[in-house]
């Protein structure tokens, strides 16, 4: 998704707003890809500074993750916020003698800004790490595999380390 800035560019002191409904590719997180169920919603608001665009902006969207503890697949509403700097190449030593710090903007040439890294970065980063359908999911089973949340299974769970089977002797006086 491209967002062309040259009437942007010619007007210091002002915002634009815009508002888009893109269909995401999938973005890889580790060894999975997340999919995104319809449209995500995206909504961008740019301030001229002079030299600096400032690019703030959310992103809502529906998509389905799998919880990391019983693997079964659970719906995620992903509502997120980002903020982004851009000068141009042409601009970069004026916004340096203007005390800007330039190293944490993002440098575009052209009049067209390319918006599809900035998100699948703010995506990626809004993701859980840990990735639970709830704070209370008993996962499977380590010994048949069975999934906690809906059956219950037989098997005995009380293996322990060899090496700390005294300290069980301890408890049991």
């Amino acid at each position: 998704m491209f967002i062309d800035v040259s009437e942007i560019r010619k007007a210091p002191g002002q915002s634009f707003h815009y508002d888009f409904s893109e269909n995401v590719g999938p973005v890889e997180i580790g060894n999975e890809e997340l999919r995104f169920d319809n449209d995500v919603n995206i909504s961008v608001d740019i301030k001229n500074t002079g030299k600096v665009l400032v690019f703030n902006g959310s992103i809502e969207g529906d998509t389905v993750l799998t919880c990391s503890r019983c693997l079964e697949a659970y719906p995620y509403h992903l509502n997120t916020n980002f903020e982004e700097k851009f000068v141009h190449a042409s601009d970069i030593h004026a916004a340096q003698e203007e005390g800007q710090n330039t190293d944490e903007m993002q440098v575009f040439e052209g009049n067209r800004i390319e918006l599809d890294d900035i998100i699948s970065e703010s995506i990626i980063l809004t993701i859980p790490m840990k990735l639970l359908c709830s704070e209370d999911c008993k996962g499977l089973c380590p010994g048949c595999g069975i999934n906690l949340n809906t059956n219950e299974c037989d098997c005995q769970t009380d293996e322990i380390d060899p090496r700390l089977g005294v300290l069980k002797k301890f408890f049991e006086r």
